[in-house]
């Protein structure tokens, strides 16, 4: 989302500034810069509305993090949500807690997605087994199984996924509060 945003803004900026360059070159080139400069600036705004309304309608759900007994690794579950008219998109990403020159604050931010399936959330359970071994429970009912991932490794990290059957009766935790535009 946040792509469209940053492109809509360069876009823009790119146009104005060709339009301003086009002054006082000859006519032939004048009208080929200004209308490039023209397309820029037509097709800025239709990124702006892609991102408003991908922004306004779709959100993402993240849940707390799951620690390794280590404290190096760190795996959460996430939903992108796009309202009613969508199903489930889950996932489960993994990153390290250390601090890097790339990554400075240990943060989610490059965190890499190594589970996805298309059934709800909070059905899927995370369990580390050891400092580098992280077992991903997950229903084997999903109703999307063409979104089905599973990595087996990530780094040194061992990943297992092991479906069981939900049981529908019991109840599950709340959504956490979804993240919207700049997430």
């Amino acid at each position: 989302m946040t792509v469209y945003f940053i492109g809509a803004i360069l876009l823009a900026a790119a146009g104005i500034g060709l339009w301003r360059l086009s002054r006082g070159r000859k006519q032939t080139l004048k009208v080929l810069i200004r209308i490039g400069a023209l397309a820029m600036v037509l097709v800025s705004p239709l990124l702006l509305l892609a991102f408003a309304f991908t922004g306004t309608m779709c959100g993402r759900y993240d849940f707390r993090p799951v620690h390794a007994p280590n404290g190096v690794w760190f795996a959460a579950v996430s939903e992108d949500d796009c309202g009613a008219t969508d199903s489930f998109h889950s996932s489960v990403q993994i990153w390290s807690g250390e601090y890097t020159f790339f990554n400075p604050f240990g943060s989610r931010v490059f965190a890499k997605t190594i589970f996805t399936i298309g059934h709800d959330p909070r059905r899927l359970k995370l369990e580390w087994k050891g400092s580098n071994v992280l077992v991903i429970g997950y229903p084997n009912d999903s109703a999307a199984p063409n979104e089905f991932l599973c990595r087996s490794r990530w780094k040194d990290v061992q990943i297992e996924c092991i479906s069981y059957t939900p049981d529908y009766r019991e109840s599950v935790g709340p959504m956490p509060n979804p993240k919207r535009w700049f997430h």
